[in-house]
């Protein structure tokens, strides 16, 4: 078992948890780091309270890690890829984020365990000091002003008992942060206006997930069954498997996918695909990794043409001129 503490000898994506928030200009930073318990890539952003995390770990093998603070924090985390459980013996709350899910707490402080299930971890997190969330929380939905009213008393809370799906809006946000080419009081504007959108998705993934039981996705099998299906059918997006397919690697029928699907993720699952397929390409070519030519091919579009015009469309720029 690994130890991380306040004086974080060992790099840990939820380290940054007891670092200051109350920064009014903009910090980065941006490191790889090897640990003994695997390789992994972190970069952080601070701004007027709010402070933004991205983690990508592999792991050598599945660990826990202790880890303890006595600094408050409202925190948006994001998994974008990885099982973790968060134990917080002080408050004796345990949180399970899944792959592809994403939950809000509120902690006074924190001692216990971060369990790391798999191999392979991808993380986006916000953090936001008691003022900073207010300010920006309490004139929204009805359970985000609840979840106001607990922080304002200090009680410890999770706001969704389970972790809720990551919407294709919400995924395409947290790319556009990481893909961010801006700088100095332009990345500051940018990230502040992010950091908003993300709290206003949350709080519309929260409200429709409070709204009358789900038609089709109506147990915890069905939802984790279509989770799997969204999972797979991302891996494979150059080659993507019928619906046929999908649902039989799923354990679903294909009516259950279908309707399903759409229930639970708001797309078609082409639909989806499609929508994937643009918003990675984005960021891509924002961060100037891929060009045009080589996502078309990647991400099995037809022709490079048939890519231009599906990403201007989507967009309103070409590939090209996005990539500059």
């Amino acid at each position: 078992m690994s130890n991380v503490d306040e004086d974080h000898s060992l790099p840990h994506p939820n380290s940054s948890w007891s670092r200051n928030l109350s920064t009014t200009e903009l910090v980065e930073q941006a490191q790889q780091l090897e640990a003994p318990t695997g390789k992994g890539y972190m970069a952080h952003w601070g701004i007027e309270g709010i402070r933004m995390d991205y983690a990508r770990w592999r792991y050598h093998e599945p660990f826990a890690a202790e880890w303890r603070t006595e600094r408050e924090a409202v925190h948006l985390r994001f998994n974008l890829r990885g099982r973790t459980i968060l134990e917080n013996d002080q408050a004796g709350t345990v949180v399970h984020l899944a792959s592809s899910e994403h939950n809000l707490f509120y902690s006074p402080g924190f001692d216990g365990l971060i369990r790391h299930e798999e191999l392979e971890s991808e993380t986006f997190s916000l953090q936001f000091s008691k003022p900073a969330f207010l300010m920006l929380a309490q004139q929204a939905t009805e359970p985000l002003r609840r979840f106001c009213a607990a922080v304002l008393q200090g009680q410890e809370l999770v706001l969704s008992p389970c972790g809720l799906p990551l919407t294709l809006s919400l995924h395409t946000a947290i790319r556009e942060v990481l893909g961010c080419r801006f700088t100095g009081p332009l990345k500051k504007l940018f990230l502040y206006s992010k950091a908003l959108e993300l709290v206003a998705l949350q709080a519309y993934a929260i409200e429709q997930q409070s709204q009358p039981q789900h038609r089709y996705v109506r147990t915890d099998y069905d939802r984790e069954r279509l989770l799997f299906a969204r999972d797979y059918l991302i891996e494979h997006r150059a080659l993507p498997p019928s619906l046929l397919e999908l649902a039989r690697v799923a354990g679903l029928n294909e009516f259950k996918l279908k309707k399903g699907f759409k229930e639970l993720f708001g797309h078609t699952v082409f639909g989806y695909l499609s929508e994937q397929r643009l918003a990675d390409a984005k960021a891509q070519l924002q961060e100037r990794q891929k060009t045009a030519s080589e996502l078309a091919f990647e991400l099995g579009y037809s022709s490079v043409q048939h890519f231009s015009s599906a990403f201007k469309k989507k967009f309103g720029v070409s590939p090209t001129q996005l990539r500059g």
